[in-house]
């Protein structure tokens, strides 16, 4: 399936059965816990946890997701995760678990997958893996998980949010059978972290304790990028939306003699998609809140560039068109003019303390590379390409 015919099934889908269906919300979320919507849960809290009557909802939401070190070196490497990516959410309230499987499986069927290639990983409390069993899944494909490491079992949405347990669809691309989770946990391609329906029960409280919540109910969640590659038999950066990108990038690294491997290629292709959908939500390069975070992606793009081509060189050529053919093959709208310009713009800055950098490191060869970076934004990696002149 391509990724527009899985969207429309999924929406189409739970507009039959009278969800409302609402358009993605802002990227940069209202709520203060976060600074970006990073998980279809996020709009929706209130739902969960306030006296309003909540509704059944389906969409499809913008995420982003640049939290940490440990996250950005995913990125790239793990050919399966992104900074910005779109997630499809659902919240269902006053059914019970048995009906929230039937669901699951249902959504399951609908996407044409196999009962033999799904497995689940059930938490540690029994209601998942014996409603799991009512729905006719065989007992061999469920895995109740006594360790609290092994995947997400316990879900907290933000300081003070939801809580909630949930259970893990694991897509299996091996045709042999699978006898123990360790099997699945052990990092292989093989096997694929595909969905999760969480059942929202409680409310952490600022002492640190849970209280019930006042609607509790399912939510279901699945990142479409990877539901696609699985869909699709293929990586996320291989399926029809992102490979035509990647495929650009490698081709202006072509023009300049330069020949990366699989890894660099998709972080950057990762990378202009999500400067692509920040510029169109209207956000500016800043030093604070998300504004940082965007100047971060900017110039780690930027240095990834350079440091690939060895040389300081423009790149805003690329990024207009890697946004017309973003649009192309999302179908967006995004303003290849408006991204290409504030990119440029933002080069400009970097460059200028860039430019500051090399003037003090000309006087002083041994000052510390971490006060360049904190006083002029001049990253370790780009000092040998100064050094050696590699400005164009």
């Amino acid at each position: 399936m391509l990724v527009k015919q899985i969207r429309l099934a999924l929406l189409n889908h739970h507009q039959n059965k009278e969800y409302r269906v609402f358009s993605s919300f802002p990227l940069i979320s209202s709520d203060p816990t976060v600074m970006f919507i990073n998980a279809t849960i996020t709009p929706f809290k209130h739902y969960f946890l306030n006296e309003e009557q909540p509704i059944n909802y389906a969409f499809i939401q913008r995420c982003f997701r640049m939290g940490g070190a440990s996250e950005l070196e995913l990125v790239g490497t793990n050919p399966y995760y992104h900074t910005f990516f779109e997630m499809f959410g659902s919240g269902t309230f006053s059914i019970s678990y048995q009906e929230a499987v039937s669901y699951l499986l249902e959504l399951l069927n609908l996407l044409a997958f196999k009962q033999d290639q799904l497995y689940f990983a059930t938490p540690k409390e029994q209601d998942f893996r014996k409603s799991l069993i009512a729905n006719n899944v065989e007992p061999t494909h469920i895995f109740n998980l006594g360790e609290r490491k092994l995947f997400w079992q316990e879900w907290k949405f933000g300081r003070f949010g939801p809580v909630g347990s949930g259970l893990t669809v694991v897509y299996s691309r091996s045709p042999k059978k699978v006898s123990s989770i360790k099997e699945i946990v052990k990092g292989s391609d093989e096997f694929i972290e595909l969905a999760n329906l969480i059942h929202v029960y409680g409310k952490e409280m600022s002492d640190g304790s849970i209280v019930p919540a006042k609607n509790p109910g399912f939510e279901f969640a699945v990142g479409i990028e990877r539901l696609a590659a699985t869909l699709q038999g293929c990586n996320n950066y291989q399926i029809d939306t992102i490979s035509p990108l990647t495929e650009l990038v490698t081709s202006f690294f072509k023009e300049k003699g330069c020949y990366p491997d699989g890894a660099v290629v998709r972080l950057l292709t990762d990378h202009l998609r999500g400067i692509c959908v920040l510029t169109d939500e209207g956000l500016k390069p800043a030093n604070k809140r998300q504004g940082y975070v965007f100047r971060k992606l900017i110039r780690r793009t930027l240095e990834k560039f350079w440091i690939v081509i060895g040389q300081i060189c423009p790149i805003e050529p690329l990024v207009e068109q890697f946004c017309c053919q973003f649009n192309q093959c999302s179908e967006e709208k995004i303003s290849p003019t408006e991204t290409a310009e504030l990119f440029a713009e933002e080069t400009n800055v970097f460059l200028t303390g860039i430019e500051r950098a090399k003037k003090v490191l000309k006087k002083n060869p041994d000052i510390s590379p971490a006060v360049l970076l904190d006083t002029y934004g001049l990253p370790k990696t780009l000092i040998p390409i100064l050094e050696q002149g590699g400005e164009k």
